[in-house]
């Protein structure tokens, strides 16, 4: 179109595009996203304090109680060698160690000496064996012997020259010894004999007097 004479020539405005993040009529920085490291992070140390605290306090109560066991153990096996037992009066009792004992049914016994027993009182003889099965001497005068009649302790006395022996038994051999004892004239009733030798625990023998 020809410009008419009086007007000013004006370039043709051009559509404006449309822009974005614009603030106050100034652009924005283009915003670029974050990346995150690709790099592992390093896991984080535990503390090795309470372990070995654990350790310190484990370590002593472990071996008092591996300490406990064998003490317990060894106890136990002494026990079961010294334990002793009830059997009759005549019968034989074994130790584990291979000591045997028995006591025969008493019989009255009346001593060369008067003095011993008195009028008043009854005179009573067992005889103790004594066979050592195992394989070391033991002493006859660790051999212990008592009485129980009628559920009072008759009190023991040696007469007819007997005392308490001192005789070493060997292994394989055996020794008799009197059990003298004596109680109240007309006593009857249960009666027990208690024997025990060297360290072992006591057997005790029972049956009726009288």
């Amino acid at each position: 179109m020809p410009q008419q004479y009086g007007q000013q020539w004006a370039p043709p405005r051009q559509p404006r595009p449309q822009q974005f993040g614009f603030t106050g009529g100034h652009p924005l920085p283009p915003q670029v996203p974050k990346q995150r490291s690709a790099e592992p992070r390093p896991p984080k140390k535990r503390k090795k304090w309470p372990w070995i605290v654990g350790a310190l306090i484990l370590i002593p109560i472990l071996g008092f109680a591996g300490c406990t066991a064998l003490v317990g153990g060894a106890v136990k096996a002494v026990d079961d060698v010294r334990k002793g037992g009830t059997v009759n009066l005549g019968e034989t009792y074994t130790y584990a160690s291979g000591i045997a004992l028995s006591a025969s049914v008493p019989k009255p016994h009346n001593p060369k000496n008067q003095f011993i027993v008195a009028k008043n009182e009854q005179g009573w003889e067992s005889t103790v064996t004594i066979t050592n099965g195992s394989t070391k001497p033991i002493g006859a005068s660790l051999v212990t012997m008592s009485a129980t009649a009628d559920g009072a302790p008759a009190q023991q006395y040696w007469g007819d020259g007997n005392g308490l022996p001192t005789q070493q038994i060997a292994p394989g051999q055996s020794l008799a010894v009197p059990f003298q004892f004596k109680t109240p004239k007309g006593t009857k009733g249960s009666l027990q004999i208690a024997v025990a030798a060297e360290l072992n625990e006591p057997v005790f023998f029972n049956g009726l007097l009288g």
